[in-house]
């Protein structure tokens, strides 16, 4: 069993343009192994939540001070200073929060305020040759007062990690966590919260911990309900011990699913550790049709032919279903999303393996009580021969189990009636209404604190993420990975700067101001020397020799040059530019327009990188996703009825009923809160897979019957398949119920899909589509049996 926690993997489409993107930005930080970062937003803790105040400045930047320089970190075993042990092996983990503490010291110094070649504007500052963007550092910021900042009420500090020795740069990043959050204890003054990729991988974990002991339960209610559902009122033909082991067959599926998957090489991810309870909830449905079939037959007849005629019936239900639901989760392991992919993978094999238990292992197992029921044995105690009247009263023709005579001569009659029927119908037209409304309603948005759980350490800093660091000014990286040769076409310096502009005109650009790009300053340096392009190395060079232009190193990648000088030449460079990003979809537009506009200058081949593109690029896919996969499901279940139901209007009938439940489902998912993400994408196909177990036994059941009157035919089928569906509906609830109380919004999301299947489902199966067929289908044919009486 191999564990999959890349987040960049999972939720990323593969052919997507945030995996060039991402190994671009890998190999330029020079880190081959993996690029990581921890950040920390600090608030006040005092009344005024003000952190520009001389003793906050002076706190702050000691902090910073003491990581860089003081502080150790225990990793493999040994204690090393953080600065000079492991700090030190790249550049820009050395420059963390620089801009933070170079405007912190100038702020509150008069003697640097007053000198003429330092600024301070918010949200710039220029700092001699130097200009900073500070929303790279604060936010929440009040303009105003005498030295025209007045407040700032968040300072976001972040440290890039190198990798050390044989350790990753995401290890080093767990070592620094821990290290870090002991110097943060020991500050009274500071509110703190902490991110790095590695505490995202963790939390998301904690989904599938918090869910697994859940398990139990689930198996536990579904024995008693299976159990107590199974029982009539005789002791010989009431069936406990099949009803355990149907349970078992489902267990027995979900193991062989995951031992089968995990030999392929299919990894495990979070999202599966709902796929017990799913696969639980789908295979004990067919335990309940096979011995609702048993029960159907005549109980003089032998046990073979009992078995023959459960089989003939529930066999091909249950064919129907599994294979419906095989292929409409089957399409979902078509998705250009890999968590979606795996998590269709489960439950497709498990489905898959549950049918064949079914009609193997557990059709073995009825098979034997059937022989135990003929010969008059006690259904518990299957040693021991009950009495003779108890036997009897099991054979008699005229028992009939009180769910049968519910469903048959009360319930089918009274939603034959005209009233009921028009009343319902008008019912129906009120849900349709609202499920449409819903749909519309349902809007691609990803929130990142929706994917871990309630009680994670990491909703605070993704609150204030969303708030105010990417609303206030987040800052975006251009990666020029073909710089052209400006010491022989030195016209492309101003196709360069073109393409800066044109990023910086973007809706929600920050401006020229937020820019920092090292050609610009260069070309002002460049004024006071003769322009000789042909030297135009030669004189970066020297730009960058001066003490004030040494960190525009970390940006340039040199390589060796084309021409006769033998100068090595700029080959990569990168620059940075910000935005301010109020929401998600906002996100996703902007990262469009940059691609159109970096795509308009393929010489350079300039990608534009940030650290959420990959989420950005998945709500792309969603739409599509869920679309293509509704209209494949569609085509797929018409196929399978056709296969089954040789009756077009019962197909047509069952078909819209999978629809519309499907439609139900999305709307009434959106007006209870969700949002179109990879959760959502993931429970309307699982709800696909789940509805079809409700419309095609009912279809299917009416389809068999024998009876050519359309109300007969209504009361023999629903007192054939009504009970069983109600067993299905209460045991898929009492599986995904327990769900609700995982303190996960993504496992809760599970469970109100599941909710809201059951509920439609229950709407349709046993009231809209009995309605339909019985109102617009009653020139159906009675069906022929095969087999003689």
């Amino acid at each position: 069993m191999r564990v999959e926690d890349d987040l960049r993997f999972l939720y990323s489409p593969e052919n997507s343009l945030s995996r060039v993107e991402y190994q671009v930005h890998k190999e330029f930080s020079g880190d081959s192994l993996n690029n990581s970062f921890v950040s920390i937003t600090v608030q006040s803790k005092s009344s005024d939540k003000n952190l520009l105040t001389p003793q906050m400045a002076k706190k702050l930047t000691a902090l910073n001070k003491h990581v860089l320089e003081k502080m150790d970190v225990e990793i493999g075993g040994d204690r090393v200073n953080f600065g000079s042990k492991i700090c030190s092996a790249m550049k820009n983990c050395e420059l963390s929060n620089t801009i933070l503490t170079i405007f912190l010291d100038t702020f509150w110094s008069e003697k640097l305020r007053k000198d003429p070649r330092v600024s301070i504007e918010y949200p710039t500052m220029k700092f001699f040759d130097n200009k900073f963007f500070l929303p790279t550092h604060l936010y929440g910021v009040k303009l105003g007062g005498p030295l025209g900042i007045e407040k700032v009420e968040l300072v976001h500090l972040i440290y890039q990690m190198p990798d050390y020795g044989i350790y990753t740069s995401e290890q080093v990043s767990k070592s620094f966590e821990v290290a870090l959050r002991g110097v943060l204890e020991q500050d009274q003054d500071f509110d703190t919260s902490m991110f790095s990729l590695s505490i995202l991988k963790d939390e998301m974990q904690k989904n599938a911990t918090y869910t697994m002991p859940f398990i139990s339960l689930t198996v536990l209610l579904l024995l008693c309900f299976t159990v107590g559902s199974c029982m009539t009122d005789n002791w010989v033909t009431s069936k406990p011990i099949e009803a355990m082991i149907g349970i078992l067959v489902s267990s027995m599926a979900i193991v062989s699913a995951a031992g089968l998957l995990f030999a392929l090489g299919v990894p495990f991810i979070n999202q599966v550790t709902v796929m017990p309870f799913i696969a639980l909830a789908i295979g004990v449905d067919d335990v309940y049709v096979m011995l609702g079939a048993w029960q159907d037959t005549k109980k003089t007849y032998s046990p073979e032919k009992r078995m023959a005629l459960a089989l003939a019936e529930a066999g091909s239900a249950i064919t129907v279903t599994s294979l419906t639901s095989v292929l409409s989760f089957g399409i979902g392991t078509f998705s250009s999303t890999p968590a979606i992919t795996i998590f269709c993978k489960f439950i497709c094999v498990a489905i898959g393996f549950d049918w064949f238990y079914q009609l193997t292992f557990f059709a073995a197992v009825m098979a034997m009580g059937a022989k135990r029921e003929a010969a008059g044995y006690h259904c518990v105690f299957v040693w021991r021969r009950c009495e003779k009247s108890e036997i009897e009263k099991g054979k008699s023709e005229k028992a009939i189990s009180p769910t049968r005579y519910f469903f048959e001569n009360i319930f089918a009659p009274f939603i034959c009636k005209p009233v009921v029927r028009i009343g319902m119908l008008a019912l129906y037209i009120i849900y349709i209404a609202v499920s449409f409304y819903g749909c519309a309603q349902l809007e691609p948005n990803l929130t990142p604190s929706t994917l871990v759980v309630d009680d994670s350490p990491l909703i605070p800093y993704l609150h204030l993420a969303e708030k105010k660091i990417w609303a206030e000014g987040l800052i975006g990286r251009i990666y020029v990975n073909r710089a052209p040769d400006f010491s022989r076409q030195p016209e492309l310096v101003e196709k360069m700067l073109k393409m800066v502009e044109e990023l910086e005109s973007t809706p929600f650009s920050m401006g020229p101001n937020s820019t920092n790009f090292w050609l610009r300053d260069f070309n002002n340096y460049r004024q006071f020397f003769a322009q000789d392009d042909a030297k135009f190395y030669e004189t970066l060079k020297s730009f960058l020799q001066v003490s004030f232009n040494n960190h525009w190193e970390t940006d340039l990648v040199w390589g060796p040059s084309e021409t006769a000088s033998k100068t090595p030449r700029v080959q990569k460079f990168v620059l940075t530019t910000a935005f301010k990003i109020p929401n998600w979809n906002v996100r996703t537009s902007l990262l469009l327009n940059w691609r159109n506009i970096t795509g308009r200058y393929p010489e350079f081949e300039a990608l534009v990188f940030d650290e959420n593109n990959f989420y950005s690029d998945q709500m792309l896919e969603l739409q599509s996703t869920i679309l293509s996969s509704l209209g494949t499901a569609i085509l797929t279940l018409i196929t399978v009825c056709i296969l089954f139901i040789a009756e077009s209007s019962i197909v047509f009938w069952v078909v819209c009923t999978l629809i519309s439940m499907d439609i139900g489902t999305a709307g009434f998912l959106s007006l209870w809160g969700a949002d179109l993400d990879p959760t959502t994408v993931v429970n309307i196909l699982m709800s696909i897979g789940q509805c079809i177990d409700f419309a095609t036994h009912v279809g299917y059941r009416i389809y068999r019957s024998e009876k050519a009157d359309p109300d007969e035919r209504i009361k023999d089928a629903m007192g054939a398949i009504g009970w069983p569906v109600v067993q299905a509906g209460c045991s898929t609830l009492l599986a995904i119920i327990v769900m609700m109380l995982v303190p996960s919004s993504a496992v809760r999301q599970f469970a109100r899909t599941s909710i809201l299947v059951v509920a439609t489902g229950f709407f349709h199966g046993l009231l809209i589509l009995p309605i339909i067929i019985r109102s617009f289908a009653t020139n159906a044919k009675a069906h022929v049996p095969t087999h003689p009486h």
